[in-house]
């Protein structure tokens, strides 16, 4: 059994997957995945991350796909998901909240924000 939260990161971009991950690890079980396919595989096979962070832009299956089979889950609908894009545009933006995201951060962001959104929604979901 985990005795700390886990968080799964799914980003395409090594280096910034890697900057998260390193960043993160101080603090949560990282897990990573470069795009939505290999994470919904990770996913199935029984894996239950406690958040995830989700890039939209992705090959094979990306962050609004992944979103939406997430959602659309009886079992992992209620995983709470911060979004990590450089899509400024205010349409994908409402469609992520629309789907259920519980934030979202434009790319560039400063790691500690990331910490600090992570923080605060998992101190929400387990009190």
């Amino acid at each position: 059994m985990r005795k700390t939260k886990q968080i799964l990161i799914i980003e395409d971009h090594n280096g910034l997957r890697m900057m998260e991950g390193l960043f993160l690890q101080k603090y949560y079980d990282v897990i990573t995945h470069k795009d939505g396919l290999d994470a919904v595989i990770w996913m199935s096979n029984g894996n239950f991350p406690d958040l995830i962070v989700l890039d939209l832009m992705m090959p094979r299956l990306n962050g609004l796909e992944f979103l939406v089979n997430l959602k659309s889950s009886g079992i992992f609908r209620d995983i709470p998901v911060i979004i990590v894009s450089g899509d400024e545009d205010r349409s994908i933006i409402n469609q992520c909240y629309n789907l259920g995201v519980t934030n979202y951060l434009l790319k560039p962001f400063d790691p500690r924000t990331l910490y600090e959104k992570i923080e605060s929604i998992l101190n929400i979901t387990t009190v």
